[in-house]
This record gives structure tokens, C-alpha cells and sequence, in this order.
């Protein structure tokens, strides 16, 4: 074979090394590395593609997407239009008369009925009727509840009796399901639906399925995508998918039954590893409108008087209903919602070290202050801190925020929820007395930060992403706790290097020697008006 002709780029503003200096310049590649970064007025004449003054920016890393689930939502239809229980109901209806006598699978998501004017949501004996026997299933936008029908759970074979934690189902006070469904629940009758559906397909298209997903992530420039947990038959999946696509994927370890069912010894000797990164293990310390967390009463005071505000000015109920359907105890001073999966650290500690003795990283799910807390003393208690990601940190209150920087772990955060979730948690009445995506503090303690997407549940954008750390701009424009604020050159960092710390990956970004991994943005990836048009992976363009 001849010797490969080098590529370069020149006329660029480079976003070069581990403290990503900016630079007008360009780049060499030579066999799939950087051969060479130069300065522009250094650059010697080499035929060289002219990039016109866009930015080469280090390859775009999301370690919290998930992909699998992303991929089969086109099997399904979109609830997000849906505007009341009517809506709902209607769709269904369409949707299982469509199926004729055939039961199969009648699926939604992006429900979201804190938009409805009235937020209440059908009840299980309003899905039956319309449903026709079919199975059922409506996830909401953050997948950790659904809508199911009577013939879902029947097909899925749970109850409150056989989960580990009954309270994933909600029941009416004679014993009979409502029909939400949470976390554990939820994600057992996901799983149980999806892979129904995917025994209808060829390999072949299974694998499309898939390969659509991986090009998508490729034109948004992301370079390695890692889904947060993935049973072993759909780790099995991905790894065939792998051979097809330049995309580098990897996942974390998780229950076969569902993504929120606490792993098992057994769901390690099912499992695969991913060639590009370390093996990991999920668990889940809380969940998403259920998080774990504590805070001053007077919080609750406030989030109470807005409701009833809100509540008169639209005249309805819904705020205030939306607010009292939580869990809140009062103990002391403080409000808390009881949503700890692992009530006793203990059992947490001791599933985990199955998996950390065999040399696993672990990731924790922890979206409330409580659960972050209690993620950072197991990452303490087992001391793989150096090697533990812990999973959203939404909120934290200011006393947890030295405990948890002590205890080494990376705070994978997803700042692209501002413009969707501030206005929510500002009517909870959560500033100031906590601190929500507390980007600036975690930095400031030394805490190694990642930028993530938690897509489909969020804006799977990481442009997008990277800018809300920055400017933390709400959906009007206005900014939601500007204390937080990180530099750009920091969420730079946190969306690239941060991807791969959480991965447990060592990367330099663009120095010479390195693989030749990054993005070509069109103007500065900090302006909304910017976007990606081409990444390359290892010396390679694939966009």
C-alpha cells in the first residue's frame, strides 16, 4: 500500500489542547492522528482545504444518551401535541382501531399534560375501553412514567406484588391500578413492548434501525454516544450495529428486565463490553417527578402560594394538582420527597460492589439533593471515586456540595433542560435555597464536570447543550440562576474532555499525536445561529 496522503485543514480557529486555547490556524492529519497544529502565518503552503475562518473544535461527546430508545421512537406515535385527556384518549382509539383484530402494540411519547389546561391524565379504565384489547403504552418526556393499558401490564407480567418497589404502579384505594406507571414499572413494560416489536423484524432491520440513530448523532457532531443502560440483548444489538457505523458506542450495564431494575449478578455474566470504553453498571437512586430530595419549608410555603395563584388567574386546578401530587413529608424545618430506591444504603453498597469487585465503573442516577448525597458517601464507602460517574445532580442544597466534591466522582449535568424545566423549578420554590444545575459551585470544589444530554428526554443537541452552561438562557430569553454560569471555554471542556472523563477515557483533545477526532462548526459553537457541518473521527470525515 502507498503511504496515505495527509489532510489539511487550514484558515480555522482551533480549539486546541487540554486547556483549549483558541487559535487561528489549522491542522495536519496524518494516519487517523494530528500530525501537526499550526499557526496561520506559520503555515507553509500545504494544499490545504480552506475553512473560511469556522472553528475545529475537539470530537463532541454525550456519555448520557439513550440511544436505544431514541432509535425506536419512530416506531411509535407523538404525544407531545396532545393538549388535554380527550386528545388522548383519541389518539388511542385511532391507533388501536388501526391495529384491526391484530393486538399488537399500541405506543406514544412525549407526553407531557403540565401543558394541558387541565393536567389530568386518563385513567386505565378510559384507556381499555378505547384500546380494544390492544396493549398500551404512553411515555411522558422524561420516560420515567407512562400511561399503560390493562392488557400492557398483563403482557409485561408485573403487579405491586412482584416489583421491588410496589409504589412504581399507583393504585385507587380499593387495590385496582389507576393506570400510571413509574420507573421499574415503567421501563419493564417498555422493554417487554420493544423487543415484541423488534421480533417482527429482520436483523437487518433491526441494525437500520439503529444505523438511522448513528447518523443522526454523526451530523450534530457527536463522535462517541454511551447509553446510559442497556440489558444484554440489546447490548447484542448495538454491537452489530457498531461494525456499520463509525459512531462510537458504549453503555452501562443493566437489569434484563428493565432499565430502572437494580442490576444482578446475573445481568453480568449476560453481559458484553463495548470495545470503546470501559465496562460500567446503572443504578437508579431516584427517579425524574419523583426525585429524593429536602428542603427548607418555606420553599414549599412559596411553591404553594404561586400554585394557588396560578391556579385562580387560569382558573383551574391543574397547578395546584400538579403540585399536591407529589409525596411531601415535613420533618423539622425541612420539606422531603421520599423517592430513595435504596432506602438502606447498606443493600445499594452491597449490589454495587458486585460489579465494582469485577472491575466495573459504577454510575449512579441521582437527580435530587438526597440522592446525590447518597450516591457520593456509596462512591466514598466503596472508594472508586476516581473511576464513578454520578448521573444529573439536578439540585443540590449548599450544605452537600463539599461532601460531594470530596468524594471524586464525575457530575454528569444536563444544562440543555433550562429552557425546558427552569420555569418548573422555580415554582417549586427551590431558589434560592438550592442550587440547580450547579455547574459553577461543583467546578469551583474541584469537581470534574461532563455536559450531557439525557436524550430523548432532553435536547440531544450538544451545541445546544454546552450553550445553556454558558448563558443559561430560559425558553424566554430570560436567565435562570446566573450564579451558576460556567466560561465557554469550560463547557467546552465538559462537552468533549467531560464526556470522556465520565467514560472513564483519557483524551488531550487536539494535540499533536492525537487521534484525529473533532467537529468543524460554521461560526462560533457558542452562537444559537451555528451548526456543525462535518465531524471526522480518527482521521476520518464521516460527516
Amino acid at each position: 500500500m502507498g503511504q496515505q496522503k495527509d489532510v489539511v485543514l487550514g484558515n480555522a480557529i482551533v480549539w486546541a489542547g487540554s486547556n483549549l486555547k483558541q487559535m487561528q490556524g489549522g491542522l495536519c492529519i496524518r494516519d487517523g492522528k494530528v500530525q501537526k497544529i499550526f499557526h496561520q502565518e506559520t503555515a507553509q503552503g500545504e494544499l490545504s482545504t480552506d475553512l473560511g475562518g469556522m472553528h475545529i473544535i475537539p470530537g463532541l461527546i454525550d456519555a448520557h444518551s439513550h440511544f436505544f430508545i431514541a432509535a425506536m421512537l419512530p416506531l411509535g406515535g407523538d404525544a407531545s401535541a396532545w393538549t388535554s385527556r380527550h386528545d388522548a384518549l383519541e389518539a388511542i382509539e385511532a391507533a388501536c382501531r388501526s391495529n384491526g383484530s391484530d393486538k399488537r402494540w399500541v405506543f406514544f411519547s412525549g407526553l407531557d399534560n403540565a401543558r394541558w389546561r387541565s393536567s389530568s391524565l386518563p385513567r386505565i379504565h378510559e384507556i381499555d375501553r378505547v384500546s380494544l384489547g390492544s396493549p398500551v403504552l404512553v411515555v411522558d418526556t422524561t420516560c420515567h412514567r407512562g400511561l399503560v393499558s390493562t392488557e400492557a401490564l398483563r403482557r409485561t407480567r408485573i403487579s405491586r406484588d412482584t416489583l421491588r418497589m410496589p409504589g412504581d404502579i399507583d393504585i385507587h384505594l380499593n387495590g385496582t391500578p389507576k393506570g400510571t406507571v413509574w420507573e421499574d414499572a415503567l421501563t419493564r413494560v417498555l422493554f417487554t413492548m420493544f423487543r415484541e416489536k423488534l421480533q417482527t423484524f429482520s436483523d437487518e432491520e433491526k441494525v437500520k434501525l439503529l444505523l438511522t440513530e448513528a447518523d443522526k448523532c454523526l451530523h450534530k457532531g457527536l463522535t462517541h454516544v454511551n447509553d446510559p443502560g442497556l440489558p444484554s440483548d440489546i447490548q447484542r444489538l448495538l454491537r452489530e450495529a457498531q461494525k456499520d457505523t463509525p459512531l462510537k458506542l458504549s453503555w452501562c450495564v443493566t437489569a434484563f428486565e428493565g432499565l430502572c431494575a437494580p442490576p444482578e449478578l446475573r445481568d453480568e455474566l449476560d453481559s458484553i463490553c463495548s470495545e470503546h470504553a470501559p465496562k460500567s453498571v446503572k443504578f437508579f437512586l431516584d427517579g425524574a417527578n419523583r426525585a429524593a430530595a429536602s428542603m427548607p419549608a418555606i420553599s414549599g410555603l412559596k411553591a404553594s402560594f404561586r400554585a394557588a395563584m396560578d391556579s385562580l388567574s387560569q382558573k383551574n386546578l391543574s397547578p395546584l394538582s400538579l403540585l399536591f401530587e407529589q409525596k411531601n413529608t415535613l420533618k423539622g424545618k425541612k420539606i422531603h420527597m421520599p423517592y430513595l430506591r435504596f432506602k438502606d444504603p447498606a443493600e445499594l453498597i452491597r449490589r454495587a460492589s458486585l460489579f465494582t469487585e469485577k472491575g466495573y465503573r459504577l454510575v449512579m442516577h441521582a437527580l435530587g439533593n438526597v440522592a446525590a448525597s447518597q450516591a457520593a458517601q456509596v462512591v466514598k464507602d466503596l472508594g472508586v471515586g476516581s473511576s464513578a460517574s454520578i448521573e444529573h445532580v439536578l439540585i443540590m442544597d449548599k450544605e452537600g456540595l463539599d461532601p460531594f466534591a470530596s468524594c471524586g466522582a464525575v457530575a454528569s449535568i444536563q444544562p440543555g433542560f433550562i429552557p425546558y424545566y427552569a420555569e418548573t423549578i422555580e415554582k417549586r420554590g427551590i431558589l434560592p435555597y438550592l442550587k440547580a444545575f450547579p455547574l459553577r459551585s461543583l467546578s469551583e470544589r474541584g469537581v470534574r464536570i461532563c455536559i450531557s444530554s439525557d436524550g430523548p428526554c432532553g435536547a440531544d443537541d450538544p451545541l445546544h447543550n454546552i450553550r445553556r452552561a454558558v448563558d443559561r438562557k430560559k425558553a424566554d430569553g430570560s436567565v435562570f440562576d446566573p450564579d451558576e454560569r460556567i466560561s465557554q471555554v469550560q463547557a467546552m471542556a465538559a462537552g468533549t474532555f467531560g464526556g470522556s472523563s465520565s467514560l472513564g477515557l483519557k483524551n488531550d483533545g487536539l494535540i499533536e499525536g492525537a487521534p484525529a477526532t473533532f467537529c468543524v462548526v460554521d461560526k462560533d459553537p457558542f452562537s444559537d445561529m451555528s451548526r456543525v457541518v462535518q465531524t471526522w473521527i480518527d482521521g476520518k470525515r464521516v460527516y
